[in-house]
């Protein structure tokens, strides 16, 4: 239902193999443009050098043809001369298309003016660099979204008990960073760590030596480490989400200065232990729900909020124990009929010794529990609107724009087979009956997960369909059979939020060099 044109840019470790404009997307804005790519235009100039030479040489062959018997002293000059003109114009011609296909297609990038600078994301369960390439542009700045990253666990949230070595878990990330930057451009490279919702959940005195020992070994680098506190830090949900924001938007074309209110699309993002909600703010939002950021001479405004707990990991968690509270044993609706789990596991319930558990597999009583655990709370709200949780303002026409749901939407779409790129609560609500009504053995006999992915994580399905259709329903206020866009990239590009947090580091070091 979106069209228009987003930029692609197809690249790799050594250097930018081209860079084109599609026509058309379904979540891009509604003009139409094409650009050539570098390497046709490349391939063209090649070929037409090649053919000047080919030219030069018949030329001469209908020329000698032609030509009149002379005299042989002026017959071996004219050659001769002819000749040698010749072969100096080849060589000269052909001398440049080696190097002009190096230059082109493999460009030094400090010799571009691109620069680099680092973003690792410190989630639950690892820290991943992301190492991007920037340079200044008209509508703010350029940022390469396809770059080399690495992912390194455990996450920093594990080193609780042993703060100290979080910073030397590391290493490895930064070596793998150090070998994608150009040495000469290491101390201008700035690199920075921002921590989310996993550490979030951390003890403040634990929380903050883990962070210690992060900043010591970054600022032990080449890298360029100025700032500890802002370098290294836990970063705020309304950050997460509107970084998340900026990605979507910058790949879909948004961020260049000449979009539309209604070109800009909203986000929703579910991750393992917190969830966001993003959109373009159509008024003014209390303190504590905005974000806004600078890109060339415009300033966006954004309304976001995170839910720490309502990521899907931590989501199931929380109903778990719920489910336990008061039991010697736990009859579970969202885990398939004839799954059992009959010895405590510690890492089940959040901290609770966990009970013997039976599933049930019943798709309304699923939806019963969850809906009353996680979305019935009780209040009156605080603001002129709210979301599920009184206390929490939301904006009321949040669901009326254009959303893409992400993360852990597309994960568990992708694996029950719910329609994509649109999706609505009710397709992931039918996917969830289908997958509860299936017994534990019949689930694991079946085609599920239809991605192709292993068994390991199928029991948590019957759970992760239902909550997603009622997070869609509860938590943004999505229609249930209205649809939202479900993807994991635009084009080639995957979504992450490390991308945006590039975008607003970029541009503000371009703002203080201005």
């Amino acid at each position: 239902i979106f069209s228009g044109p987003f930029w692609a840019v197809t690249a790799h470790r050594s250097g930018l193999i081209a860079a084109k404009k599609s026509c058309r997307h379904p979540l891009g804005r509604r003009d139409s443009k094409t650009a050539t790519s570098l390497g046709v235009a490349l391939i063209d100039k090649t070929a037409a050098r090649r053919g000047r030479v080919g030219d030069i040489t018949a030329y001469r062959r209908r020329s000698s043809m032609a030509a009149r018997p002379q005299t042989r002293k002026r017959s071996r000059l004219t050659l001769c001369v002819g000749l040698a003109v010749g072969l100096a114009l080849f060589f000269y011609l052909m001398s440049g298309s080696p190097t002009d296909i190096v230059d082109e297609r493999t460009p030094d990038y400090g010799k571009a003016g691109w620069r680099y600078l680092t973003i690792v994301d410190a989630g639950s369960s690892g820290c991943r660099a992301h190492v991007f390439r920037w340079r200044p542009a008209p509508h703010g700045v350029d940022v390469d979204p396809r770059h080399p990253n690495l992912k390194v666990k455990p996450g920093l949230s594990t080193f609780e008990s042993h703060p100290s070595d979080a910073g030397a878990s590391l290493k490895p990330m930064l070596d793998f960073v150090l070998n994608e930057i150009p040495e000469d451009q290491w101390s201008s490279s700035p690199i920075l760590l921002k921590a989310t919702a996993g550490l979030r959940m951390v003890a403040e005195g634990p929380r903050e030596q883990i962070l210690e020992s992060v900043r010591d070994a970054l600022a032990a680098s080449p890298l360029k480490f100025d700032d500890r506190k802002k370098g290294a830090r836990v970063i705020a949900g309304t950050d997460e989400g509107g970084y998340g924001w900026m990605s979507v938007n910058y790949l879909l074309g948004n961020l260049h200065g000449d979009a539309e209110p209604s070109d800009f699309v909203g986000v929703v993002e579910m991750g393992g232990a917190s969830a966001q909600v993003t959109q373009i703010a159509s008024k003014q939002v209390p303190e504590g729900y905005g974000f806004s950021f600078v890109m060339g001479t415009k300033t966006y405004k954004l309304y976001t909020h995170s839910y720490l707990g309502y990521g899907l990991e931590q989501a199931r968690e929380k109903l778990s124990a719920e489910l336990a509270s008061n039991r010697k044993s736990v009859e579970d609706p969202c885990l398939n009929d004839g799954f059992k789990r009959p010895e405590p596991r510690n890492d089940v319930y959040d901290g609770h010794a966990s009970l013997p558990v039976t599933g049930k597999g019943d798709a309304a009583s699923c939806r019963k529990v969850i809906e009353s655990a996680l979305f019935s709370l009780r209040g009156s709200c605080a603001y002129q609107s709210c979301s599920f949780d009184p206390n929490v303002y939301q904006p009321s026409d949040l669901a009326s724009g254009r959303l893409l749901a992400f993360e852990n939407f597309y994960y568990t779409g992708q694996m029950l087979g719910v329609p994509r790129p649109d999706a609505s609560p009710r397709d992931f609500g039918t996917a969830a009956t289908e997958a509860c009504s299936m017994s534990w053995s019949a689930l694991q006999s079946s085609d599920i997960p239809r991605d192709g992915s292993g068994k390991e994580e199928t029991n948590k399905l019957c759970f992760s369909a239902t909550y997603l259709d009622l997070f869609l329903e509860k938590g943004v206020g999505v229609a249930p059979a209205s649809t939202v866009k479900v993807m994991q990239q635009v084009g080639e590009h995957g979504i992450d939020w490390s991308l945006g947090a590039a975008i607003s580091e970029a541009s503000s070091l371009r703002a203080k060099e201005a």
